[in-house]
């Protein structure tokens, strides 16, 4: 589902860091969106609410997006799921979880899984801001 209406490049001609959600919780997923739009050069293009729909963006999509951000606690299916095939992406993509409840165990299944970053979205949304606010401003998008 669409999420946003920004296109082209920010000024200075940087590329706007392109995000794909994977988030069930409407109203959560709506705070992340405002979020993310309040920080310059981000562009969140889209967004799937369970694991099946992340799966086909994300495989359907392959180079358009430069940032996922995944909750593993869906309704139907896991972000886990989202995540496994986020194994195979281009150099450039970064993956992040953005998950409730997570214990270290489940970090480190993630980290396992080439999750670029975990944060819990109760105690960490600020972490979690401040490292797309990073990677959105990094000239190699390779480096937060």
């Amino acid at each position: 589902m669409p999420a946003s209406a920004k296109n082209g490049s920010e000024p200075g001609g940087q590329r706007p860091l392109k995000v794909f959600i994977v988030e069930d919780n409407a109203v959560l997923r709506n705070i992340i969106v405002d979020a993310l739009r309040d920080i310059p050069s981000v562009d969140v293009l889209f967004y799937a609410d369970n694991e099946v729909s992340a799966t086909n963006w994300l495989s359907s999509n392959d180079g358009a997006w430069d940032l996922a951000v995944v909750d593993l606690h869906l309704r139907q299916g896991s972000g886990v799921g989202a995540l496994n095939w986020c194994t195979t992406r281009r150099p450039n993509q970064r993956v992040v979880v953005l998950s409730g409840e997570l214990d270290e165990e489940m970090r480190r299944k993630c980290l396992a899984l080439r999750a670029d970053a975990v944060f819990d979205k109760g105690t960490e949304m600020g972490l979690f801001l401040g490292y797309c606010k990073a990677l959105s401003a990094s000239p190699e998008r390779g480096i937060a």
